[in-house]
């Protein structure tokens, strides 16, 4: 038997939690390439192991992951303008680059920078998919090589979905065989895939 406390150990995944700690230790994908066409596109949302974020591609095309909320008034960045190697905040025009540095305040000097900085993470282009890692970079594991990201893109489809579940029921709800009778019985009668397989029966 699975209890609660033990099924929301082994399925958060925040800062702090076990598997959490497991999934940072991997490249994720987290977004298709296609989603940041250019330099200076609109900012995307992330919420990637239950931290929110906002991917961009900077002037030089380079791609940024980092806080999706400003320092100053944490104000949503992905409202942002992407401009001039940067992420500008709307509301007081902080500028943060990449790696999630603050590189422009309109009303401070330029020493008033220094000690701002949003969290940030490593986001690379393979495969028409962006690929983020989270955890510790003197743990970094080398980048994806996965046969898909080695075919010229004229080969390649790549896609996503949003599946409304945490990683262990996405998984488990594709190999249990033994649930789909259950709770998935009337759909089942009704699909061509399934005609005469008995369903419920």
């Amino acid at each position: 038997m699975l209890t609660k406390e033990k099924n929301d150990q082994i399925t958060q995944t925040g800062p702090g939690t076990p598997m959490g700690e497991v999934y940072r230790r991997y490249w994720l994908p987290c977004l298709l390439a296609e989603e940041l066409p250019e330099p200076d596109c609109p900012p995307v949302r992330v919420e990637l192991l239950s931290e929110f974020l906002v991917a961009f591609r900077d002037s030089e095309g380079r791609l940024g992951l980092i806080d999706e909320f400003c320092a100053h008034r944490c104000v949503s960045l992905w409202f942002g303008r992407n401009e001039d190697s940067g992420l500008r905040c709307p509301y007081h025009g902080w500028k943060f680059d990449i790696d999630g540095n603050c590189v422009d305040v309109p009303s401070e000097s330029p020493e008033f920078c220094k000690n701002v900085k949003l969290k940030s993470y490593p986001l690379i282009e393979k495969g028409g998919v962006l690929w983020a890692y989270m955890g510790p970079p003197d743990k970094k594991p080398e980048e994806p090589e996965y046969e898909f990201c080695t075919v010229p893109s004229a080969r390649r489809f790549v896609s996503k979905r949003y599946q409304a579940s945490n990683w262990l029921q996405a998984l488990e709800g594709g190999i249990d065989s033994s649930h789909v009778t259950f709770l998935h019985g009337d759909n089942v009668d009704s699909d061509p895939l399934f005609k005469d397989a008995g369903g419920n029966k």
